[in-house]
C-alpha cells in the first residue's frame, strides 16, 4: 500500500525487516525499534521519491517489511491502547465529534484498540504533540507513522479500513485545540508555571552539555519535552549542538520517544541543573508567586504550608503508581495504595538510590491498615506484580518464620522485601512470644529487623550458632549442585545458584555487605491497633514504621469497574527506576548492585525547609515529653521525612519542595495517629476517658469524618453516653467540628464529627 500514499503525495520510505526472534535488520543486537527503524537514516530529509527510485527500492526488497509515511501534510492521531489512548480516543471524539469522519484509519497490529486516524493538514503546522487530558495519544503532524500493509512485531500485520487518496482535511476545531501554545503550562514544586520558550532557553545557557555523563543529558531533553508537552523540539536541539552528544539522525527519534519514555524527568531537574550553574529564578517565571515565595515559618507555627496538602495523591511518578494500585481495587482504597506505592518504590529504589543531603536509603516498613472483605487483597496482589515487573520478585517474601529465615533470604539476595498479608496476626504471634515464652523460632525476629534495617549504607556480621548452621545447609546445597554440573545435568539457573552460594559463604565470613530489609504489611483494625503500645512505639519498630489507615468500613462497588494493565509506559519507569539504565536483571541471577550509589540531591527551597523541620521536630519532642512521653516518635521522624521525600524524588533524580512539604504532612499525621492510638491503649486503666478521647479522636479523623452512630458500633464495648460526652466536649473546646448533610435518598438528616486539624 506504500505506492497508494506515494501516488497521493506523501512520502514514503522504507524500514527494516526483523528476524524470528524480533532483532532488528539493522544490524545493531540492542536496537529498540524493531519493525519501526527507517532504512534511510536522514529519512527526514528524504524527498517524495519518482517512480523510478520507488520501483528500484520495491525490486531491490526494501518495502518487504514495511514503510514509513511521513506525517509532513497529515495529521495522524497515534492511538495507544496499552497507555490508555482508548478511553481517551472515546472523550477526544465526545468533544469533537467531526473525528468519526475520518475516511482512512488503521489498525496498528499491537491489538486492543490501537490505531493510527488519518487527516491531511497543511505542510508546517505547528501542534502539539501531547496533551495531559488525553494521555495515551500521539497528534502527529511531524516526524512518521508505520504505513499499513507492515508487519508488526506483535505477528500482526497494520490493517486498513480506507485509502490514502480518501484521506479528509483534519477537523478546525480540533487543529485549533492543538496549536502550539505561546507559553506552556507546567508544574514546579506543586504550583502552576506559564513558562514561555525565552524562559527555557535562558535556563539552558546555563548548562554545558558537554560537560555532563550522557544519562543527564538525555534527562535534560526528557524535561524540556516534558514542560513543553513535546512542543519545544527545537530547543533541546540547539542547546545539544554544542555537544559532540549530538547526532543529527537520531535526535528527533529520541525526542519523540520523550513523551513515552519510562523514566520520568520534569520541570525540577531542569531548574535544578540551571540553579547548580547559577541561574537565578526571575519572580516573573512563576504564574503565582505567593505560593512559592513563603515566609519560612507559616501561620500554624509549622516550618512549612501543609495546608491543601491530599495524603491520597503523592506528587510525580509515586503518585501514579498510587493511582495505577488504586485502580485494581473493586472499592476505593487510596491509603492502601499510597503505603503500596511509598512501599514498591521504595524497594526498588534502595539498591541504588540515596540522597546526597542525608546518605538515607528508601528502604522503609509500612503498614496498610482496613477492614475485612474491603479490598486488600487486590492492593497486595498489585504490589507483587510491581515487584515482579522490576525484576525483584525472587527477592520478595510474603510470610516470615524465623531469625534464621530472614538472614537466610539475604544471604541469597543483597534486598529481601517482605509483603505480608494479615501481619497483624503475625505480630501478634510475635508479641505473644515475648511475653509468654512461645515458640521459639519467632524470638529475635524484630531484633534482627532493626538491625537489618539500620544496616543500609554498612555491614551485617553474622556469627555464632546462626552463621554455622546457615554455612552448613548451603555448603551441603553447593555439593548436590556440583555433582549435577559435573554430570552434565547443569542449567543457566543452577550455575546461577552456584555463584550466589559462593558470594553469600564469603559474606558470611566477611559481613553482609548493604543489606537491604523492608516490610509491607496489610492487616485489619482489630488485630494491629491493640498492638500499637508505648514499648513498641518507643523501642523503634512501630517508630519507624508508617500506618495508613482507610477509615470507611464500607466502601462502595465503584461503577463499571475494571482493572487495567499496567501501562507500559509505567512498567518502563519502573524497570529504569530500578536498573538505573545499566543492566537488566533475570530471576536467575542475586538481586544485588555493588557499586556507587545515585545521590539524589536537593534544591535549595527544599533543603531550607528540611534545617527548619530538624528543629521543629526536636522542639516538639520536648513539649511531647511533659504530655505523653512519647517524645521518641518526633526524634525519629526527620528520617522519615527524608525517606518519604527521597522516595518521591527518585523518579526525577532531584528533591524538590514539593516533596519536602507532601512528606511533612504524611509524618506530621502519622505521628499524630500513633499517639492517639498508644494513648488509647495505654491509658484505658488509669484514664478512662483520656483513652477514650484518643480512640474517638482516630475515628473520627478521616475525610469524611464518622457519625455518633459508627462510632459507637466501632467502641461497643464503651457507654454511649461517655462517647456522646467526649464527643460533645472535643466540639466546645474547638478540637472536632459537625457537619450536617441530608442522604441523597430519604433526605433524613446525617451528623458526622470531624476532627479538626491541628
Amino acid at each position: 500500500m506504500h505506492r497508494a500514499f506515494w501516488a497521493a503525495g506523501h512520502i514514503v520510505f522504507p524500514i527494516y525487516s526483523f528476524d524470528k526472534n524480533l532483532k532488528c535488520a539493522c544490524g545493531n543486537p540492542d536496537c529498540a525499534a524493531s519493525g519501526k527503524h527507517p532504512q534511510m537514516p536522514n529519512w527526514q530529509n528524504v524527498p517524495l521519491f519518482d517512480d523510478e527510485a520507488i520501483t528500484n527500492m520495491e525490486e531491490a526488497g526494501w518495502f518487504k517489511s514495511g514503510y514509513g509515511v511521513r506525517c509532513d501534510t497529515l495529521l495522524v492521531l497515534d492511538v495507544d491502547a496499552r497507555n490508555g489512548g482508548v478511553e481517551s480516543l472515546s472523550r477526544l471524539i465526545y468533544e469533537f465529534p467531526s473525528i468519526n469522519e475520518a475516511r482512512l484509519e488503521v489498525e496498528t497490529g499491537s491489538g486492543g484498540g490501537s490505531r493510527h486516524i488519518y487527516f491531511s493538514m497543511p505542510e508546517k503546522t505547528s501542534l502539539v504533540q501531547n496533551h495531559a487530558d488525553y494521555p495515551g495519544i500521539d497528534f502527529k503532524s511531524s516526524g512518521f507513522v508505520v504505513g499499513p500493509g507492515s508487519r508488526h512485531v506483535s505477528g500482526g500485520e497494520y490493517q486498513a479500513d480506507g485509502y490514502p487518496e480518501e484521506i479528509t482535511e483534519a477537523p478546525a476545531d480540533l487543529v485549533e485545540f492543538l496549536r502550539r501554545p505561546e507559553r506552556h503550562r507546567t508544574v514546579y514544586n506543586g504550583n502552576t508555571l506559564d513558562l514561555a520558550n525565552e524562559d527555557i532557553a535562558d535556563m539552558l545557557t546555563h548548562i554545558d552539555p558537554e560537560g555532563m555523563p550522557y544519562e543527564d543529558w538525555s534527562r535534560i531533553g526528557m524535561a524540556i519535552h516534558h514542560a513543553t508537552h513535546g512542543n519545544s523540539y527545537y530547543l533541546w536541539e540547539e542547546w545539544s549542538q554544542k555537544s559532540t552528544k549530538y547526532d543529527p539522525d537520531k535526535m528527533e527519534y529520541w525526542w519523540n520517544h520523550f513523551g513515552k519514555h519510562g523514566d520520568p524527568a520534569t520541570m525540577g531537574t531542569l531548574v535544578h541543573y540551571a540553579q547548580k550553574n547559577g541561574w537565578v529564578m526571575s519572580v516573573t517565571f512563576v504564574a503565582d508567586q505567593d505560593l512559592v515565595f513563603e515566609e519560612p515559618m507559616n501561620s500554624d507555627g509549622l516550618p512549612v504550608n501543609i495546608s491543601g496538602v491530599d495524603l491520597t495523591i503523592p506528587p510525580g511518578f509515586v503518585g501514579e503508581v498510587a493511582a495505577w494500585i488504586e485502580s485494581q481495587s473493586r472499592r476505593p482504597r487510596r491509603h492502601l495504595a499510597v503505603a503500596s506505592a511509598l512501599g514498591t518504590i521504595g524497594n526498588i529504589a534502595s539498591l541504588r538510590y540515596t540522597d546526597e543531603r542525608d546518605g538515607v536509603t528508601p528502604n522503609m516498613f509500612t503498614f496498610g491498615v482496613a477492614a475485612s472483605r474491603t479490598g486488600k487483597e487486590s492492593i497486595y496482589q498489585a504490589c507483587i506484580a510491581i515487584h515482579k515487573v522490576a525484576g525483584v520478585g525472587s527477592a520478595s517474601h510474603g510470610n516470615i518464620k524465623s531469625e534464621q529465615e530472614v538472614l537466610r533470604n539475604l544471604t541469597r539476595h543483597q534486598a529481601c522485601f517482605y509483603v505480608l498479608d494479615e501481619v497483624g496476626i503475625l505480630l501478634q504471634k510475635i508479641a505473644n512470644s515475648q511475653k509468654r515464652g512461645g515458640a521459639s523460632y519467632f524470638e529475635g525476629v524484630i531484633g534482627i529487623f532493626m538491625s537489618v534495617y539500620s544496616k543500609a549504607n554498612g555491614s551485617l556480621m553474622i556469627t555464632g550458632d546462626a552463621s554455622e548452621e546457615l554455612k552448613e545447609k548451603m555448603l551441603k546445597e553447593l555439593s548436590q549442585i556440583e555433582k549435577r554440573i559435573e554430570a552434565n545435568e547443569g542449567t543457566r539457573a543452577l550455575e546461577a545458584r552456584r555463584e550466589n552460594i559462593k558470594y553469600s559463604l564469603s559474606s558470611l565470613e566477611n559481613g553482609l555487605e548493604n543489606p537491604i530489609l523492608s516490610m509491607m504489611g496489610f492487616t485489619t483494625p482489630v488485630t494491629f491497633d491493640t498492638l500499637v503500645d508505648y514499648q513498641s512505639a518507643t523501642n523503634g519498630f512501630f517508630g519507624r514504621a508508617l500506618i495508613f489507615n482507610e477509615r470507611e468500613t464500607v466502601p462502595l462497588t465503584k461503577d463499571n469497574f475494571k482493572a487495567p494493565p499496567m501501562p507500559d509506559n509505567m512498567q518502563m519507569a519502573i524497570q529504569q527506576i530500578f536498573n538505573a539504565g545499566e543492566y537488566s536483571i533475570d530471576d536467575f541471577t542475586r538481586v544485588e548492585y555493588r557499586g556507587e550509589k545515585i545521590q539524589v540531591p536537593t534544591d535549595d527551597d527544599a533543603s531550607a525547609v528540611l534545617d527548619a523541620l530538624v528543629k521543629w521536630f526536636e522542639d516538639t519532642a520536648k513539649k511531647e515529653r511533659a504530655k505523653t512521653g512519647l517524645e521518641a516518635l518526633y526524634l525519629g521522624a526527620y528520617e522519615l521525612v527524608s525517606k518519604v521525600s527521597l522516595i518521591l524524588s527518585v523518579a526525577e533524580r532531584v528533591r524538590t519542595l514539593e516533596h519536602v512539604r507532601w512528606a511533612f504532612a504524611l509524618v506530621k499525621r502519622d505521628i499524630e495517629e500513633k499517639i492517639r492510638l498508644v494513648v488509647g491503649n495505654d491509658r484505658e486503666d488509669d484514664a478512662p476517658l483520656v483513652a477514650l478521647h484518643a480512640k474517638v479522636s482516630n475515628l473520627i479523623a478521616g475525610e469524611e469524618g464518622e457519625t455518633f452512630g459508627v462510632v459507637c458500633g466501632k467502641l461497643r464495648r464503651k457507654k454511649k453516653e461517655d462517647i456522646q460526652l467526649v464527643l460533645d466536649k472535643m466540639v466546645e473546646e474547638g478540637q472536632a467540628r459537625v457537619e450536617t448533610t441530608k442522604h441523597p435518598k430519604n433526605g433524613a438528616e446525617i451528623v458526622r464529627y470531624h476532627l479538626t486539624r491541628g
